[in-house]
C-alpha cells in the first residue's frame, strides 16, 4: 500500500469509530450523579475571606537590605567557625587523654582479682 491508501484508511477507521461514539447510550443515572456532585460541591465551598490588607512597610534602600544580609551571613559564618574550633578541642582534648595502656590494665585486673570488664568500668569517666 502507498501512504495515500494508507492515509484513506485511517481517515476510513476513525470516521467509522466516531461514528459509533455517537450512538452508544448514555450511561443512565449519570446526568443525575453529576447534578448532585455539583450540588454537593457548590453547597460545601466556603466563601473566601476578603484578603487582609497589606501593610506598607518603609522601603528600605537595597544597599541597607543587602548590607543586612552580608552581615547576617558573615555572623553565621563567625558562629560556625567558633563551633568547629570548640569540637576541636574537644577531640584533641579526647585524643591527647593519658590512657593506660590495654596490658597494664589486664596485669592489674588479674592481679587484683577482678575482671577485665570491671576495671574498663571503673576507668571509664563518668
Amino acid at each position: 500500500m502507498n501512504l495515500k491508501q494508507e492515509l484513506d484508511a485511517l481517515i476510513e477507521s476513525t470516521l467509522a469509530f466516531a461514528n459509533e461514539v455517537k450512538r452508544r447510550q448514555p450511561i443512565p443515572g449519570l446526568s443525575g450523579a453529576l447534578r448532585i456532585a455539583q450540588q454537593t460541591l457548590a453547597n460545601t465551598s466556603k466563601p473566601l475571606a476578603a484578603p487582609a490588607a497589606i501593610v506598607a512597610i518603609s522601603p528600605r534602600s537595597e544597599r541597607d537590605e543587602i548590607q543586612q544580609r552580608v552581615n547576617s551571613f558573615k555572623a553565621h559564618q563567625e558562629k560556625m567557625a567558633r563551633q568547629r574550633e570548640d569540637y576541636y578541642l574537644q577531640m584533641r582534648a579526647r585524643m591527647l587523654a593519658p590512657e593506660p595502656p590495654a596490658a597494664a590494665l589486664c596485669e592489674a585486673a588479674a592481679f587484683a582479682g577482678v575482671t577485665l570488664v570491671e576495671r574498663f568500668a571503673e576507668l571509664r569517666p563518668k
